[in-house]
C-alpha cells in the first residue's frame, strides 16, 4: 500500500460563511419568495390566463371558437335591438341554424311585463327555443342567451358570444351520445329592453317545475377576460361540481357582491321564479360594454373559447345527472377556483370554521403570552391601529380616481368606472397601498415586535371570518384560512428560542393562504368594480400586505426609511402616471360622451342635452358649460338633476301620438282606453302621469296584463311620479286602458324614443375619437303633453 500526502485546503479558497445578518434574513426571503410565487401563480392561472381558441377542424365533440365565431360575425354585423329589421334578420338566421342542426325550433310571440317599481314596462317579444331530448329524463337543463343587442352597439360579446356558444354547444352535443336529461336552449328576446323575453317566458310557465329545471345563463359585461361564474341560485352545493371539468373564475363571494349591485340579467327573473342554476359572464374591458365598441374588432376569440368550453362541460355534467330534482334538496356550499382547480366544502362548515378560528386565536395568544413572546397590551394597542392602513387604502383609491378624472376628464364617461387599459394604473395604486401599509408597520415596530404585530392582524382576520360567516357566508373563506394560518404561525414562533431567525417569518404565516385567496380576489374586484371603486380591491390588498410586511418593517429607520419608502411611493405613482398617460383618446380607444337630441313637441323647439359625464372638445360644439333641469319636459331624464344643454336645429323625428278611444265612468274613477303611437318609427313609447293633482292613475291594463298605478317612480322629484314604457311598439300603436282617479283633468306626458339623430341634426360627422357612452347617448326624444 502506498501512502500519499493529503493536501490541506488553503483557508483562503473556502467559500465565505454567511454572515449572521444574512442568515437571519433567509427565512424572511424564503417567505417572500413562496408568497410571491403563490400570488402570481394563483392570479395568472386562475383569473388571467385564457385558453387558446380551438380551430375549425377540432374534434367534433369539443367546443371550437373558430366554428362559433362564424355565428358571431353574422349576428354582430350591426346593432339588432328588439323591434328592428336587423333583429328580425338574426331571428331568422337562428331558426335556420337550429333547423340545420336537426332540431325543431319554435318562436313564441308574447308580451313581457315588468311591474317592478321604477321600471313598469311591457314589450312584445319573440323567444326562440329548441330541445335536445334526453334518453331517460328526470328534468331538464335550460341554457339561455339573449339574441337582441342595445340600440347603439352590435353586441358582439353581449350577447352574440352567448348565442354562438349555444349553437356550437348544440352541435357538439349532437356529435356525441344523447344526454340522459332534456336540454332546452332558449334564445331570449328583449333582454336589453328590461329582461322582457325572460319575463314573458317565466309568466307563460315555460320554465316548468322549479325542482325539475336547472338554468345556465350566458351574459357579458365586457369584451375580454376569463369567464366568471358570478351567481348561483339556491342549493348550489349540487350545482358547483358541474364546473369541475373546465373551471371558470368563481367564488361564493361573487354572489354576495352581486346582490349589492344594481344589476340584473335574465337569470334574475328565473331565480325570482324559484329556479336555481348558474350565471356566467366575462367582465374584462368593461369600457366597451353596451357601446358601439362592442364590435367584432374588440371581440376576443380566447374569451369565446373559455366561455364555450365552460358551458359545454357544465351542460354535459348536469344533463347526465341521475336525479335533477335532488338538486333542490341540496344545501349551499362555499366554493372558489384556485389556480385552475375548483375547491368547495359544505356551507354548514362556515360557522364551525369561524368558531375554530376564534378558538385557535385564543389558544395561540395564551401560548404566546405565557411564553412571553408577546405582550397582551401591545397586541391590543396594535390591533386598534389596523384601521389606519385600511383607511389609507381607501384614501389611495378615492384620491387616485379624483386625480385621474382631473387629468383625464373623459374618464367620467366610462359608466363602469374603468378605462380601456386599467392594469398598470391598478398596479400602481396597489404599490402605493403597500407603501402606506409599510409606513404604518414601521411606526408600530419601533416599540412592538413582529409577533405582536402579526398577532394583532390575526385578530382582525379572525374577527372578519366571524363577521362574514354570519352576514355573508360566501366570503368567510377569504379570512378564516389566513386567520388559522396566522394563529398557527404565532404558536410555532412562540415555541422557538428568542434568537431564532424563523420567529419573525412565522409571524407572517397568514400571508401564505392570503396570497392564494386574497390576491386573485383583489384582481377580480379591479375588473368587476373598476378604478372608480378601486378602494374596495385596495382594502383587500392592504389585508394581504399587512401580515407580509410585519417581519421586515422594523429594519429600516430614520433616513433609510424615508429614502426607501419615497422610492417605493415614486414607483407606485409612476405606474399610475404611466397607466393614465397611455390610456388617452384615439380611434381605437375613443372618448365616451353623452349627447341626446330632444324636441319639445308642444313648442316645436329642439335642444342638445348631455348628462355631463364624459368629455371631448367635439362635445363643446353642441352643449355649453352651464346646466339646467330637463325632467319637467323629459321625465325619462331624471338623473342627474341638471343637464348641459345647447341649441339644436329642428329636424323631423318620430313624434308621440295619443288618441282617446273610449271613456267609461265608474264610482270615483273612470276607465280611459287610449292608443299610443308615433309619427314615424319609435323604439320606445314612455307615458308619464302627473301625481301632484287630485287625479291620478290607479292602474293600467295592457294586453290583458295589469300594472299598478299610484306613484311608481320612487325618489323621482317633480310632478311625473308615475310612468310606463312600451318597448318596440308595433306600427299600428299600442292600446291600453288607464284607470283614472276622479273626474278631474289628468296631465300626461308622452315621449317617443328613437335610436340615432335625425338627418342633418349634427353639424358634421362624429369623429372616430368619440363614441357614445353606455347610458343616455346617441338617441332622440320627442315629448308632448296631453290631458285626459
Amino acid at each position: 500500500m502506498t501512502l500519499r500526502e493529503i493536501a490541506t485546503p488553503d483557508p483562503s479558497t473556502r467559500p465565505p460563511a454567511a454572515s449572521p445578518a444574512v442568515r437571519r434574513r433567509l427565512p424572511g426571503l424564503l417567505l417572500l419568495t413562496v408568497v410571491a410565487l403563490i400570488a402570481v401563480t394563483a392570479t395568472v392561472t386562475g383569473t388571467v390566463s385564457l385558453p387558446d381558441p380551438l380551430p375549425a377542424d377540432a374534434p367534433a365533440k369539443e367546443f371550437s371558437a373558430a366554428r362559433a365565431y362564424g355565428h358571431v360575425e353574422e349576428i354582430a354585423r350591426a346593432p339588432h335591438p328588439i323591434g328592428s329589421a336587423s333583429h328580425d334578420r338574426v331571428r331568422d338566421r337562428l331558426m335556420h341554424e337550429l333547423t340545420g342542426l336537426g332540431l325543431v325550433p319554435r318562436t313564441k310571440e308574447s308580451v313581457g311585463v315588468d311591474r317592478t317599481p321604477g321600471h313598469a314596462m311591457a314589450a312584445r317579444v319573440q323567444n326562440i327555443q329548441a330541445t335536445v331530448r334526453g334518453t331517460a329524463p328526470t328534468g331538464r337543463v335550460l341554457v339561455v342567451a339573449h339574441y337582441d343587442s342595445v340600440e347603439n352597439g352590435p353586441g358582439a360579446t353581449d350577447d352574440a358570444h352567448g348565442v354562438a356558444v349555444l349553437l356550437e354547444t348544440i352541435r357538439a352535443l349532437r356529435a356525441g351520445p344523447a344526454p340522459r336529461n332534456d336540454i332546452t336552449f332558449l334564445f331570449s328576446d328583449g333582454e336589453e329592453a328590461g329582461l322582457m323575453g325572460a319575463r314573458a317566458f317565466a309568466a307563460s310557465g315555460g320554465p316548468g317545475g322549479a325542482d325539475r329545471t336547472v338554468v345556465l345563463n350566458l351574459e357579458a359585461r365586457g369584451t375580454s377576460g376569463r369567464t366568471v361564474m358570478f351567481e348561483t341560485g339556491a342549493h348550489n352545493g349540487a350545482l358547483v361540481p358541474a364546473l369541475g371539468d373546465h373551471v371558470p373564475v368563481t367564488t361564493s363571494l361573487a354572489y354576495e357582491v352581486y346582490r349589492l349591485l344594481p344589476n340584473a340579467t335574465d337569470f334574475t327573473v328565473f331565480r325570482e321564479a324559484g329556479l336555481t342554476g348558474m350565471n356566467f359572464a366575462n367582465i374584462g374591458t368593461s369600457a366597451n360594454y353596451d357601446t358601439p365598441q362592442d364590435n367584432l374588432a374588440n371581440s376576443s376569440r380566447a374569451t369565446l373559447q373559455d366561455k364555450g368550453s365552460t358551458v359545454l362541460a357544465a351542460t354535459r355534467q348536469l344533463a347526465a345527472a341521475a336525479d335533477i330534482p335532488a338538486i333542490a334538496r341540496s344545501a349551499d356550499a362555499t366554493y372558489f377556483s384556485l389556480g385552475g382547480l375548483l375547491l368547495r366544502y359544505p356551507g354548514g362548515l362556515v360557522l364551525p370554521l369561524a368558531g375554530l378560528s376564534v378558538a385557535a386565536l385564543a389558544a395561540a395568544l395564551y401560548v404566546a403570552v405565557r411564553r412571553r413572546a408577546v405582550r397582551g397590551r401591545s397586541v391590543a394597542v396594535a390591533a386598534t391601529t389596523v384601521v389606519v392602513p385600511l383607511l389609507a387604502a381607501a384614501a389611495v383609491g378615492w384620491t387616485g380616481w379624483q386625480l385621474m378624472t382631473f387629468f383625464r376628464p373623459h374618464y367620467t364617461g366610462f359608466v363602469f368606472g374603468d378605462p380601456y387599459r386599467p392594469a398598470l394604473t391598478a398596479l400602481g395604486l396597489a404599490v402605493l397601498t403597500a407603501v402606506a401599509v409599510w409606513i404604518w408597520a414601521s411606526v408600530l415596530r419601533r416599540r412592538r415586535g413582529a409577533l405582536e404585530l402579526g398577532a394583532a392582524l390575526t385578530c382582525w382576520l379572525t374577527a372578519l371570518a366571524v363577521l362574514t360567516a354570519v352576514l355573508v357566508p360566501g366570503a368567510s373563506y377569504l379570512f378564516v384560512w389566513p386567520a388559522l394560518a396566522g394563529s398557527a404561525g404565532l404558536v410555532l414562533a412562540a415555541r422557538l428560542p428568542d434568537g431564532s431567525a424563523w420567529r419573525d417569518a412565522l409571524s407572517a404565516l397568514a400571508a401564505v393562504p392570503g396570497a392564494a385567496l386574497l390576491v386573485p380576489i383583489a384582481a377580480l374586484f379591479f375588473d368587476a368594480l373598476g378604478l372608480v371603486l378601486a378602494m374596495v380591491p385596495l382594502l383587500v390588498v392592504a389585508l394581504f400586505v399587512a401580515p407580509l410586511v410585519a417581519p421586515f418593517a422594523g429594519r429600516l429607520r430614520g433616513r433609510a426609511l424615508v429614502v426607501w419608502t419615497s422610492v417605493a411611493a415614486l414607483v407606485g405613482a409612476a405606474g399610475c402616471v404611466a397607466g393614465v398617460a397611455r390610456d388617452g383618446v384615439d380611434s381605437r380607444h375613443p372618448a365616451h360622451v353623452s349627447l341626446l337630441y330632444v324636441v319639445d313637441g308642444d313648442r316645436n323647439k329642439a335642444r342638445w342635452v348631455s348628462s355631463g359625464y364624459g368629455d371631448h372638445p367635439w362635445l363643446e360644439r353642441y352643449v355649453g358649460a352651464g346646466t339646467t333641469p330637463v325632467a319637467v319636459k323629459f321625465p325619462y331624464l331624471k338623473e342627474p338633476d341638471d343637464w348641459r344643454t345647447g341649441p339644436a336645429p329642428l329636424a323631423d323625428a318620430p313624434a308621440p301620438e295619443l288618441k282617446v278611444l273610449s271613456t267609461r265612468a265608474g264610482s270615483g274613477s273612470r276607465d280611459v282606453v287610449v292608443r299610443l303611437g308615433s309619427a314615424g318609427t319609435a323604439s320606445q313609447l314612455m307615458l308619464y302621469a302627473d301625481t301632484t293633482g287630485s287625479s291620478g292613475v290607479q292602474g293600467l291594463t295592457v294586453g290583458g296584463d295589469k300594472l299598478p298605478g299610484g306613484r311608481n317612480r320612487p325618489g323621482v322629484k317633480g310632478r311625473w311620479g308615475w310612468g310606463f314604457t312600451y318597448a318596440a311598439p308595433p306600427a299600428e300603436g299600442v292600446e291600453l286602458t288607464l284607470r283614472v282617479k276622479g273626474d278631474g283633468p289628468l296631465r300626461l306626458r308622452l315621449l317617443a324614443k328613437s335610436p340615432g339623430f335625425p338627418a342633418g341634426a349634427l353639424s358634421g360627422k362624429r369623429p372616430a375619437t368619440v363614441t357614445w357612452a353606455s347610458w343616455d347617448a346617441g338617441f332622440t326624444l320627442v315629448s308632448r303633453q296631453f290631458t285626459l
